[in-house]
């Protein structure tokens, strides 16, 4: 970490303002933001004084203790762990504070210590003791620490974990607040926004979050098979293609999952084999499948999501491109002999016709 971050996450962690520390080192306040933006640096001779006043000794505050490997907080997690189990909680909260103390510039120690000190509190009865409510005192703390962490992947993942914490001690309005700290692309973050709306009371819409999140998974996991199942054939591995297609199809089957999404695997698998009965019988279904509605009502895993519709615009934006996949696939040349299938294409050509 460099001097300007050293002085803003230590000065932000002891809940000073810009103008706080700078009156406690007698210097301005646009002095400490220079320094924290990296436009300029202390004077040599406030180094002293400047590390007493952050808690950290010259070493910390000038960079040169490096910081701690992922290797190195794994074998520190592995030694709170066996603290845990030989001396109590207690020791663990010390032994971490001692370690803190010794990297105070560490986000990622910091946010793996609490990790591990927050599963070493819930294999504990809970008893609602002054030292068991200063441990999750203490944990809460270390998160909302890295909360405000210059390091990316730290500050998301505490903000997803405290957001949590916040959810299961009915701190909502807090909850809330750090939800939409997160970013979109996080993958727990409509799972956590349907918790909070449970708890919120605001049911409907919880159940919309988690069902989408299911819908999106299943068809997640059929993409991922489809690329497994080309894989195995440009191998040449024919059986372990049919057992990933028998997967993708009972996996769909089970998540009730469209037609088109259902028939997929089959018709790629009777292409490969160049079955060409097979084939455009299965074309056929998919194709017709994209030209009615799917009543997601009718589904007990989706019952709160809305009906797709086969609108206009979606039959324009699959079907013509199905199709013309299938005419220049060389592949797919047996299939284009098929009796039947040029009256299928004419069928299918315009799909609003």
């Amino acid at each position: 970490m460099k001097l300007n971050e050293v002085i803003r996450t230590r000065r932000q962690a002891l809940g000073l303002t810009q103008e706080q520390l700078a009156q406690k080192l007698g210097v301005s306040a646009p002095a400490v933001n220079k320094w924290e933006r990296n436009l300029n640096y202390p004077d040599i001779t406030l180094l002293p004084v400047l590390a007493r006043t952050l808690g950290v000794d010259l070493n910390t505050l000038l960079s040169f203790q490096e910081d701690l490997t992922d290797q190195e907080i794994g074998l520190f997690l592995n030694q709170l762990y066996e603290i845990s189990q030989e001396a109590g909680c207690g020791a663990a909260f010390q032994l971490a504070r001692d370690k803190l103390r010794e990297y105070p510039n560490s986000d990622k120690l910091a946010y793996n210590a609490a990790g591990m000190l927050a599963g070493v509190l819930a294999l504990q009865p809970e008893d609602g003791s002054p030292e068991r409510q200063t441990q999750e005192a203490e944990v809460t703390a270390l998160y909302e620490r890295c909360v405000r962490s210059a390091d990316s992947q730290v500050r998301e993942w505490s903000t997803y974990t405290l957001a949590s914490r916040c959810v299961n001690t009915g701190e909502l309005d807090r909850a809330e607040e750090l939800l939409g700290q997160l970013s979109d692309t996080h993958r727990e973050k409509r799972e956590l926004k349907a918790r909070l709306r449970w708890a919120q009371g605001r049911r409907e819409e919880a159940w919309v979050f988690l069902e989408q999140e299911l819908f999106d998974r299943a068809h997640s996991i059929q993409t991922t098979l489809l690329s497994m199942i080309d894989w195995a054939l440009e191998e040449g591995d024919r059986a372990r293609a049919h057992t990933l297609a028998d997967a993708a199809v009972r996996s769909g089957e089970v998540f009730d999952l469209s037609d088109y999404a259902v028939l997929s695997t089959p018709f790629q698998m009777a292409a490969a084999e160049q079955d060409g009965h097979k084939a455009l019988e299965l074309l056929e279904r998919l194709l017709h499948s994209l030209t009615v509605p799917w009543d997601l009502s009718q589904s007990p895993l989706y019952s709160h999501l809305p009906t797709k519709e086969a609108t206009e615009d979606v039959q324009c934006a699959l079907i013509p491109p199905i199709l013309d996949s299938v005419e220049r696939d060389p592949g797919c040349a047996f299939l284009r002999k098929e009796p039947g299938y040029q009256a299928l294409l004419k069928r299918y050509a315009n799909p609003l016709v």
